[in-house]
């Protein structure tokens, strides 16, 4: 298969969808169509959280929550890149340049063509994920012993009647089969960014250790150094509107994953004495993976970004620098220097994300079981 993107076709199509995609005609009314039904869905999901705040069933109101607060953190993502389309489209309009140059050069090609391809398994992953966990999530709810809709809500009519019942249940489903695919695609775009920017740092890494044979056959390195220095440029551009895009969606996934991965532990600790502990487990561990995963991946794209730009300064001090003539030597240097500045990933500007970051969050989740627990 030819590719002609950096950007797969699967996510290409969520983005689309979610009318997030440049020059997209119809994008307004996807906008309205998804504010639309996430804010009626989130009005009666805590519309049922505060009508039965008082009732004994605390089990049930933690799963409601954990659901409404997973819908509402897909509703601020999405809320968060469109208004910031215009960062998100130069991010996507730099990495079709980067392509395209790569593609002119046979050099470089099979790096990035390595890399979407790579992409493409990614994002087939984490939306096939996302869809068959939902399916488990929202099947099994179909098998309790009450009769109950798929979502727990307070709707201003009888949800219970048929052929009522039958259909707010489809719609549930549809709806949070939709949301969780989406929230599968938001993972495969963050994947889909990190692994552009691993190909342009090891196309970097690539040219600095040429820089050496070069020396070593008297051949000039000032072209080299310059190319070097612009694709350097602008991989630290791309990193800068990476962190501009997802600094407040992690500081966001930060705080409701710590909370969603507690309710959860939560419901799955108490339904160990439960009559009905086999249907809840099976229906909620799947669910306590994904965001689990979801979690991770955040985390661990901050630690990626990270290591990456200490691999450019890596290779840009192993190179023969010290054999250039003084002018080749000052541009090295000038890479060096801009190189020691870190690619990151923060949660809201304060605090860059990283594996110890995700070893924090399991802990906190890990507290907030033991208190609700207690309250139990």
């Amino acid at each position: 298969m030819i590719l002609t993107s950096p950007i797969n076709q699967l996510v290409e199509f969520s983005l689309r969808f979610t009318g997030l995609w440049p020059g997209y005609s119809y994008a307004i009314v996807h906008r309205v169509i998804w504010t639309g039904t996430m804010c009626s869905t989130l009005v009666f999901q805590y519309w049922y959280l505060v009508a039965h705040f008082v009732s004994d069933d605390l089990p049930g109101l933690m799963d409601c929550l954990s659901i409404a607060v997973s819908n509402n953190l897909l509703f601020l993502k999405l809320i968060i890149l469109w208004t910031k389309q215009r960062v998100f489209s130069d991010i996507l309009r730099m990495m079709m340049e980067d392509w395209t140059e790569c593609v002119g050069s046979s050099k470089h090609v099979e790096t990035m063509t390595s890399r979407v391809r790579l992409s493409h398994r990614y994002s087939s992953f984490f939306v096939g994920s996302y869809s068959i966990g939902v399916t488990f999530f929202m099947a099994f709810a179909l098998f309790a012993q009450e009769k109950q809709l798929i979502l727990r809500m307070e709707l201003p009519f009888d949800a219970m009647k048929p052929p009522v019942y039958e259909f707010v249940n489809l719609m549930q489903f549809l709806h949070e089969f939709i949301a969780a695919s989406t929230s599968g695609m938001m993972n495969a775009l963050l994947v889909t960014l990190m692994l552009h920017v691993d190909g342009q740092v090891e196309i970097i890494c690539r040219e600095l250790s040429e820089i050496s044979e070069m020396v070593k056959k008297e051949e000039p390195c000032k072209r080299i150094l310059e190319s070097l220095i612009h694709r350097h440029q602008k991989v630290t551009v791309l990193a800068k509107n990476i962190e501009n895009i997802y600094s407040y969606i992690a500081l966001m996934q930060f705080l409701s994953n710590t909370l969603v991965i507690g309710l959860l532990g939560f419901l799955i600790v108490t339904s160990l004495d439960s009559d009905q502990r086999s249907l809840i487990l099976a229906r909620t561990i799947p669910y306590y993976v994904l965001v689990n995963l979801e979690a991770f991946v955040l985390c661990f794209a901050g630690e990626f970004f990270r290591s990456k730009s200490k691999a450019i300064e890596k290779a840009a001090y192993e190179t023969t620098w010290y054999e250039l003539d003084l002018a080749e030597s000052r541009s090295l240097l000038f890479l060096m220097i801009r190189s020691q500045k870190r690619f990151k990933i923060t949660a809201g500007k304060f605090m860059e994300l990283s594996l110890e970051g995700f070893a924090s969050m399991l802990k906190a989740s890990a507290s907030y079981v033991s208190v609700l627990y207690a309250m139990y």
